[in-house]
């Protein structure tokens, strides 16, 4: 029990409460042999989860001999937690909260395949209709909404904040799920929220809220956002099924470069209606690892003080898949 308190401590400060290989052809080579021919998989309703769910209506994952049963969790921390006490084998979540339970010693985790990353008007910071603000620059001493602190939602606000001349400590912040930022900003609760897709799109359509900057430029540009993940014990036991979930993945975000693929998915998965679908901002979508992108987010979350100091991502990455 007392390990279970810990584990939910230490992410509880990271999570978000909660924004291209391949071809089309089976590939069944070496898969008849996979460790494990069901895999349970925890997701959060989001638009990033799209090309998981391309490939398991494709039958991607099947034609790789794997069975992928989806779980939908609470949050972020639900994910990340359930995985280390052996719940899910791999988890769909944003990087701090990987990240910050391998710095941190929480467990010995591995990432798996990227998934998302920040593209233009897909983690936005947003005011109310009638909001006085005009420019980043004018949140000095303002509230933010963010979904909790240490988060991405938080550490991008403070790093477009600071490159525009501001001093992160004097934002002030109110936490809270994207689902009420809408309404906190039209009640004149928050100064201003930080959305990603598809609430982004569904505030403005609703309260005719403004985009008061965009959150994926200049030094926050392509900016990891999420991936998928699984225990080093897991991973080094049964390293053909990682690689057949590695393959399937390659496929379905290849597909996932086509929005037309993309969209109908949207109002199952992502919780949304067709007509805000059609107008959402897509994340870009990518499979392979890239220490040197990744540790952007580690840096970050090091300036902010998120972590305790520098920590190197590159041995949470496993070997690349096999070509092929």
């Amino acid at each position: 029990m007392r390990k279970l308190i810990l584990i939910a401590v230490l992410l509880a400060s990271t999570l978000t409460g909660c924004g291209l290989l391949g071809d089309n052809k089976a590939d069944t080579g070496s898969n008849s042999q996979v460790e494990r021919s069901t895999i349970t998989v925890a997701v959060l309703p989001t638009v990033e989860i799209a090309p998981l769910q391309l490939g398991i209506r494709n039958g991607y994952f099947k034609d790789l001999g794997l069975e992928v049963k989806v779980e939908v969790a609470a949050s972020g921390q639900a994910t990340v937690t359930g995985m280390i006490n052996g719940q899910y084998d791999i988890v769909y979540s944003t990087y701090p909260p990987i990240i910050a339970a391998q710095a941190k010693k929480v467990a010995d985790l591995r990432l798996v395949a990227d998934n998302s990353f920040a593209a233009p008007k897909t983690a936005v910071i947003v005011t109310g209709s009638h909001s006085p603000l005009s420019s980043i620059k004018d949140l000095a001493g303002k509230t933010v909404a963010v979904t909790a602190r240490g988060t991405l939602a938080d550490l991008m606000v403070k790093s477009a904040f600071a490159t525009n001349g501001g001093d992160p400590n004097t934002l002030k912040w109110a936490e809270m799920p994207f689902t009420d930022m809408t309404a906190a900003l039209d009640r004149g609760q928050v100064d201003a929220a930080m959305l990603v897709e598809p609430f982004v799109t569904a505030a403005q359509k609703s309260t005719g809220a403004t985009i008061l900057a965009d959150l994926a430029t200049g030094p926050l540009n392509d900016l990891p956002f999420t991936a998928y993940a699984g225990t080093a014990k897991f991973v080094d036991a049964n390293p053909k099924t990682v690689q057949a979930f590695q393959k399937a993945m390659q496929r379905a975000t290849n597909d996932a470069a086509d929005r037309t693929k993309i969209e109908p998915l949207l109002p199952q998965y992502a919780k949304v209606d067709q007509q805000t679908a059609a107008l959402t901002n897509l994340p870009g979508f990518r499979t392979t690892l890239d220490a040197t992108r990744i540790q952007r987010v580690a840096d970050l979350m090091n300036q902010f003080g998120v972590l305790p100091g520098k920590f190197d991502v590159r041995p949470m990455l496993p070997p690349p898949p096999p070509a092929g």
